[in-house]
């Protein structure tokens, strides 16, 4: 027992320092409540009554009657009590009044006593009777205390002032209650309060933590516990329940006879046992719990932050498995107004079918389709159907398997911009129950933002097959493009042949200029094959002057308007095709940009930036507006049958080699149009590097 005293003087010790804390800072900042000299004075004189039994026994607060000293701070209590509550105020009402006199005369009565013996005292058996008058007055106070508390209002307009003096009433209304049961306890046990005494100090620490929580700065603080923690005090509260029970039945039994208060004693244990076996385990009694405290405690059955966090988690495959879009909402909804199990149907020509059955019974399986009329019946007003109370008036919509199923509980409609998505099919909670306002409001919610995902989810798949089909044009426009060129090339060469065919010259370059498109045919066919993507780069070492006067002749079509100047001696590494494929359309473009017998000129030029190869036309020339927005945009062309994709592949081609496409242009004077090769490093120059020279 000596431990206990300790630690209670050091309860009061803690609590002595608190209050007198509080009272030196309200009476810093007295604005921060109403009536602040009485709040003042009774925090003092608590903190003043707590450090007498702190130090009980010592001189010179020892002197100090215990009693003397709780009446005061009763009686500081109560001042400030009457004057926050507005007793005396004009026009108020009488009974509060009369309460706060009735009590000021017991603690006059009160202090009477003490002053003539104390409680400091030991009690002792000669004057046990007057111990007890004392006892039950304080009781009397304390409970007439509490009536008083509870014909307070705080609330009168302000929130600050109200929260504040709500944690003030809470503090008050435990500090007395714990002396009317304390005081009571006293009085049944005549005095023997040793086990008992020491927990003041501790109880009213907790009541000056209260005060300092309601009496801070700016009031604001809500405090309010959450509905998860509240589930599981109440069910620590009925366990406890349950444990206080079986020891009071116990306890009862135990004056019985020894064979039949074991018989008693066991057979009520093994059927509390079995009881709590029974209901424990159970669904249908948690899902009771829940929403009796949700319906008793707070001010709506949901808990709306949880509920939103939780969906949108499974709506995003945080917290599931799930990797299907249909299967995610079917449990995110069913989940979110706590059905056990819920069926997705998503709207497919004229029928909802069921894409998804999220933890359904077999036993009792959901419909696979359900006609659409169900639907139609609920877009007007985005109206969602109580199977139970709603379910017959459909009449024979529904199937009849459904309405006679205790499983099924509610339809719901997936709405996305007055056009239906599908509905939910929901099972019924362990607990059934008709569906109220919260529900509905819950499940249009949830609803909506399920079938704007799957909307989404549709408008993204019809993009991406769009996307597809894009692609696919586009891949197969180049390659329509290349072969208008060939068929260009093959034109051109059937016209010089009428004019050429006895010139030897001239069927040498033509039997290039075959071998040229054969080659570039089959690369068509093999592109077509990898599905328009071009072949593989192969880098290899070049000698320009050979090779473009060979690429000069074969453009040219036997005539001389294709012409080549510059250091022809000079060697690049590239991929060949494609530096071939690039010159193509250049000169092709300028080919046919240039007047009749005009000469087009490829000059080759080493530069310290690398190695330049201009191609020069003296044709019509372009403006810079359209250089800068049409030149390089794919099907854009000034040509009445053009593809208006030379430009952009032959800047692709360039640029895939790590050189650069420059152009300049004046109208009137022609174009100049550059290819820009970066100079080869000294590990490039490798002696198995393949050399090409001609064609």
């Amino acid at each position: 027992m000596t431990v206990w005293l300790i630690a209670g003087h050091l309860g009061h010790a803690l609590a002595a320092i608190l209050f007198a804390t509080l009272a030196i800072l309200i009476s810093r900042q007295p604005h921060r409540i109403a009536a602040p000299q009485f709040v003042i004075v009774a925090l003092a004189l608590t903190a003043l009554w707590s450090l007498r039994h702190a130090f009980v026994g010592f001189s010179p607060l020892g002197q100090l009657s215990d009693g003397v000293t709780e009446t005061m701070r009763n009686a500081a209590w109560l001042a400030a009590l009457a004057s926050l509550s507005r007793v005396w105020r004009p026009g108020g009402r009488t009974g509060p009044k009369v309460v706060v006199l009735a009590l000021a005369l017991v603690l006059a009565v009160q202090l009477i006593f003490d002053l003539q013996m104390g409680e400091g005292i030991r009690v002792d058996r000669r004057i046990l009777v007057y111990f007890e008058m004392t006892w039950m007055l304080r009781a009397a106070f304390a409970l007439g205390a509490l009536l008083l508390l509870f014909r307070w209002n705080t609330g009168r307009g302000d929130p600050e002032s109200a929260r504040r003096e709500g944690w003030l009433a809470a503090a008050l209304a435990c500090m007395w209650a714990y002396d009317f049961n304390h005081y009571l306890l006293v009085w049944f046990a005549e005095g023997s309060m040793t086990p008992l005494a020491p927990m003041r100090g501790f109880v009213m620490a907790v009541l000056a933590i209260m005060l300092a929580l309601g009496l801070r700065s700016d009031g604001t603080r809500a405090f309010a516990l959450s509905r998860t923690l509240t589930t599981r005090l109440v069910s620590a509260g009925l366990a406890l329940f349950y444990i206080c029970v079986i020891l009071l039945l116990v306890g009862l039994l135990s004056g019985m006879s020894a064979p039949m208060a074991r018989i008693v004693q066991f057979a009520l244990l093994f059927t509390l046992a079995v009881a709590v076996l029974a209901f424990l385990p159970s669904a249908s009694m948690r899902s009771w719990l829940r929403g009796e405290i949700s319906k008793h405690v707070f001010a709506h059955r949901y808990d709306y932050r949880s509920l939103w966090l939780r969906f949108s988690a499974t709506m995003d495959g945080g917290n599931t498995d799930d990797t299907s879009l249909d299967c995610r909402i079917a449990r995110a909804i069913a989940q979110a107004v706590d059905a056990p199990a819920g069926a997705l149907y998503l709207r497919q020509d004229e029928r909802l079918v069921r894409v998804c059955a999220y933890a359904w019974p077999e036993a009792s399986p959901a419909p696979l389709t359900l006609p659409i009329a169900v639907a139609d019946r609920m877009v007007p007003a985005g109206k969602i159907l109580d199977i139970a109370r709603e379910g017959h008036d459909l009449g024979a919509l529904l199937p009849a398997s459904m309405l006679e199923s205790r499983v099924a509980w509610a339809i719901a409609p997936l709405i996305c911009r007055d056009e239906i998505i599908g509905v939910m099919l929901l099972a019924a909670p362990p607990r059934s129950r008709a569906l109220d306002w919260e529900d509905f409001d819950v499940l249009r919610v949830v609803c909506g933002e399920a079938a704007a995902r799957v909307a989404e989810e549709r408008h993204r798949e019809a993009l991406a097959e769009a996307q597809r089909f894009e692609e696919f044009n586009r891949r197969f426009a180049f390659i329509l493009h290349d072969l208008k060129n060939l068929v260009s090339q093959m034109t051109l060469l059937a016209g010089n042949a009428r004019r050429h065919a006895d010139n030897p010259a001239f069927r040498e370059d033509m039997i290039l200029t075959l071998e040229e498109t054969s080659s570039r045919m089959n690369d068509l066919i093999q592109r077509l094959g990898r599905g328009g993507q071009a072949r593989p780069s192969e880098r290899e070492e070049l000698l320009l002057g050979p090779w473009l006067g060979d690429l000069a002749r074969a453009w040219a079509g036997g005539t001389r308007n294709v012409v080549v100047e510059g250091a022809l001696d000079q060697q690049v590494i590239v991929d060949a095709d494609n530096l071939q494929r690039a010159l193509t359309h250049l000169v092709r473009n300028a080919i046919e940009a240039s007047p009749h017998g005009a000469l087009v000129r490829i000059v080759v030029e080493q530069g310290d930036a690398g190695l330049d190869l201009h191609v020069i036309d003296r044709g019509k020339g372009m403006s810079a507006a359209f250089m800068r927005d049409r030149l390089f945009r794919p099907f854009s062309s000034t040509k009445a049958n053009g593809f208006g994709l030379g430009a952009h592949e032959t800047r692709a081609l360039v640029e895939a080699m790590g050189g650069r496409l420059l152009v300049q242009s004046v109208e009137g004077e022609g174009s100049q149009f550059t290819i820009r090769l970066p100079v080869a490093s000294p590990s490039e120059n490798a002696t198995d590097m393949p050399m090409r020279s001609a064609m």
